[in-house]
């Protein structure tokens, strides 16, 4: 008892982050940090370009971000690196892993200094001997965020299948207008992680960028950008 006191003062820190994150949604603060006991999660701390997971090892864990940044990577039959997306705190990691025979879909590599809260898959998907009232609700919460997973994997295939830097570049803006809903956003990569995602080289986006910028598209600034000519950047997909 004295040990789960312990335990529970532990989670009790990063509460506020682990309740705001989809896969704890609708569940109640004392019913998490005994589900969390219960499922023996533990915290793990890694060093920036300490990888996390390496893709095609074998990784039976689902993380949550606690505080820090992720890069998630995918390595081609070239061996290019490919930035697939960029996790920050409160975001999940390893979910498909589940159902992939505990084979990572790709590499997780900190960006920075990094928390993480680590659950064992096989304690999620198995019978809880404890009966937690919050756990039905956990397995409820993964399936949505595997579903919205299914999607931006989608979206990401998309962008990779268009020919044109712009049309990459087009759809990425459009994407960012249509999920943000105003013309003047911030984008959550930066610039050579925006290239990485866009699986294009760096000075040939910054090229294309200005192009688009003086022909009165778009303007921006580091990572905020606005759209000037909603009409033109959709037109860039159909050329």
């Amino acid at each position: 008892m004295i040990r789960q006191k312990e335990i529970g003062r532990i989670y009790e820190k990063w509460t506020d982050v682990l309740l705001q994150t989809d896969l704890f949604k609708n569940i109640e603060k004392d019913e998490l940090i005994r589900m969390l006991i219960c499922l023996s999660s533990r915290i793990v701390s890694y060093k920036q370009k300490e990888l996390i997971t390496i893709e095609k090892s074998t990784f039976s864990e689902i993380g949550v971000i606690l505080e820090g940044e992720v890069a998630v990577i995918k390595e081609n039959f070239a061996g290019d690196r490919i930035f697939m997306s960029k996790l920050t705190a409160g975001d999940i990691f390893g979910e498909i892993t589940i159902f992939a025979n505990g084979e990572p879909l790709a590499t997780i590599e900190p960006i920075v200094d990094t928390t993480i809260l680590l659950l064992p898959s096989s304690r999620i998907v198995g019978i809880c001997p404890n009966v937690c009232t919050g756990h039905s609700m956990l397995i409820r919460n993964m399936l949505e965020v595997i579903s919205r997973k299914a999607v931006d994997l989608n979206k990401k295939v998309e962008i990779l299948s268009l020919k044109s830097i712009r049309e990459k570049i087009s759809t990425y803006l459009l994407e960012q207008y249509f999920e943000q809903g105003r013309l003047t956003f911030t984008i959550p990569l930066k610039r050579h992680e925006l290239a990485e995602f866009l699986n294009t080289p760096r000075p040939s986006l910054s090229r294309e960028l200005k192009k688009m910028k003086e022909e009165g598209i778009i303007d921006f600034y580091m990572n905020s950008f606005r759209i000037i000519d909603l009409a033109a950047l959709k037109k860039s997909l159909s050329t």
